[in-house]
């Protein structure tokens, strides 16, 4: 077998579009081939819950060495940890059953689909025969169609397949590579009655990249961008989340360090260039970005776009204040210079060209910009001594985290913007749902954060930081993390509910004001002493609801401090502070929602 790699193809180099060398054939059977291919793509985990339909492979999944099973409790966690393992990992997998089992997880492969995650979502169907027969099954319709689950799966992934013992081997190894590919979900179908039978194999290597640049369209994007940022007189750079997505943060890298430019991070690539590089002047987005930084970028005669996402909430409500006649553009797949388009001119072959080409014509430039200002988390409310604020438990948290790399998993809404404003240390990764925004996403996703990053070198330590009304959607979760015996800080930030939609629409509406929980006492409800006991679960440690400031920093000093436990921090805030970019966000949100009768102008 090929060896394992942390990140598919991050190298920056291609396999030879010829076949391999032969190797001899060999026996297994197509679930263990399955399981082969993702274990060489580093994927060592599959998240799922097992149902009648796809406890065969399961089987298989719990006896293969080197591949741990999940232990979710229902299908769309599953599927969130799935998506954020894969974002740290490279690639994440998760198994269902069909019809009841595998719809539950839409919600969480669209997201991936909209946000490029590669996740392989294996399903197990009814025996060859039952479909065959159309037979009237429980989990169906009752309509005898067997294809209906796979036709709506194909709305929100790139590639689709039902295995047999002859297409098994061709079939799972084009829907892996278009996964890869495109970073995109694929759908995998396993009857029941298909996942034991044996076939013979040629395990060569999985071709993982696509084809090479197109040279002469490469070398006129090239000759066209250094035309113009040869006559440039304030360049810079714009770190966006493909740069991570298709991993060549070490291209980007190298970029910056040999032009010299001035980068900022958007929101969907916090953390994909370290935040305290010397050259990193903050985050960009429009008119939500902090004054100094909004002048400061908007004055640039060129920029460079790598790996853009261009949605509301990662350009601030659109007020992306650069034009077109400013912006080069780099993606995976194309280039844009101005108006001019280079098809097939992708940014892992093209960055390292234009690295080369800008050292060789000693094009580094310096900059005397000034020292980036420092930007502090602002709140709506005041300060005050008795009740903990936006402004003051983001600065807090961040003075930690710009100390040491942790894997920051964060929710849409009030923990996103909140976090957005801090630092991370070097090495950090941050997760977040910017485009699809699904709440209850963070919970279920650290799950699967939390295991990649504990496997990388060094540890990650996962952090946790959501909001009550989400925690409660994906909170059963938490009894992974304790399957797991991983040891994360969970921070749920417990405000009354929907603080976001309330600064949308209807803040005082009942309907954006969640049940009441005792969250500081979430492991308690979701363990027992006797697993405890056993040591079948990590040591707990604090489990604590913070009420007032004084109580804020000596909770997160002993939560990070003690990396052998797991910790559950309750912070209660009132339910209208929130982080100032939220909240003009969530009103350029409710104005863009907002009816005003017919005929009627908005006023």
């Amino acid at each position: 077998m090929p060896p394992v790699q942390d990140h598919p193809g991050d190298s920056g180099t291609h396999s030879s579009p010829h076949p391999s060398a032969s190797k001899p054939r060999q026996k297994t059977t197509v679930g263990n081939y399955l399981l082969a291919r993702l274990k060489e793509l580093g994927c060592d985990t599959v998240f799922g819950v097992p149902g009648d339909f796809n406890m065969e492979f399961l089987d298989q999944v719990e006896d293969f060495k080197g591949i741990t099973w999940g232990y979710n409790v229902h299908e769309l966690g599953a599927g969130y940890a799935a998506d954020g393992y894969a974002r740290v990992r490279g690639i994440g997998a998760m198994c269902t059953t069909f019809g009841v089992g595998e719809l539950s997880t839409v919600n969480a492969l669209a997201g991936s689909f909209a946000e490029l995650v590669p996740v392989v979502h294996i399903v197990g169907t009814p025996s060859t025969v039952s479909q065959q027969d159309g037979a009237f099954l429980h989990h169906t319709l009752g309509n005898g169609d067997f294809s209906v689950f796979l036709k709506m799966f194909s709305h929100v992934t790139v590639a689709q397949a039902s295995l047999t013992a002859e297409n098994a081997e061709k079939e799972i190894d084009r829907v892996l590579r278009e996964c890869l590919l495109q970073r995109r979900p694929v759908y995998i179908a396993i009857p029941t009655d298909v996942a034991n039978k044996e076939v013979t194999v040629e395990m060569k290597e999985l071709r993982k990249e696509g084809e090479k640049n197109d040279e002469q369209a490469e070398k006129e994007a090239i000759d066209h961008i250094l035309t113009l940022l040869s006559s440039a007189n304030r360049p810079a750079i714009i770190v966006d989340a493909c740069a991570q997505r298709f991993h060549v943060e070490k291209q980007v890298l190298e970029f910056i360090e040999a032009s010299g430019f001035p980068f900022y991070s958007a929101p969907m690539g916090k953390a994909v260039i370290s935040e305290f590089h010397p050259q990193f002047r903050g985050s960009y987005v429009g008119e939500l970005s902090a004054p100094a930084v909004k002048e400061e970028l908007e004055k640039a005669d060129q920029v460079l776009l790598i790996g853009s996402i261009k949605s509301d909430f990662n350009t601030g409500g659109f007020t992306f204040a650069i034009p077109p006649t400013r912006i080069i553009e780099l993606h995976s797949d194309h280039a844009t210079v101005h108006h001019a388009h280079y098809p097939k001119v992708g940014f892992r072959d093209l960055l390292p060209q234009l690295t080369k080409s800008i050292i060789e014509k000693g094009m580094r430039r310096s900059f005397d910009l000034g020292p980036p200002k420092p930007i502090a988390a602002q709140g709506v409310i005041p300060e005050s001594n008795e009740e903990i604020r936006q402004s003051f438990f983001w600065d807090a948290l961040g003075k930690i985290l710009g100390k040491k790399a942790h894997l920051l998993t964060v929710e849409t809404g009030t923990s996103s913007f909140g976090t957005s404003t801090q630092k991370l240390a070097d090495g950090s990764l941050y997760v977040s749902q910017v485009l699809w925004g699904s709440i209850g996403y963070a919970t279920a996703a650290a799950v699967g954060a939390a295991l990649a990053g504990r496997a990388r070198d060094p540890p990650l330590r996962t952090v946790l930081v959501t909001g009550d009304g989400s925690f409660q959607i994906t909170a059963g979760e938490v009894t992974t993390f304790l399957r797991h015996k991983l040891t994360p800080i969970i921070i749920i930030i417990n405000n009354e509910g929907y603080t976001i939609e309330r600064y949308i629409h209807g803040p005082e509406r009942a309907y954006n004001r969640t049940g009441t929980w005792q969250y500081s006492k979430t492991l308690d409800y979701v363990s027992t002493p006797e697993e405890r006991e056993k040591g079948l679960v990590p040591p707990f440690g604090l489990q604590k609801k913070l009420v007032k400031p004084s109580e804020v920093e000596p909770a997160l000093q002993q939560a990070f401090a003690e990396t052998d436990k797991i910790h559950v921090l309750e912070v209660v805030m009132n339910k209208m502070d929130a982080p100032v970019g939220m909240v003009n966000q969530a009103k350029m949100t409710g104005k863009e929602n907002r009816y005003f009768g017919e005929g009627r102008d908005e006023v």
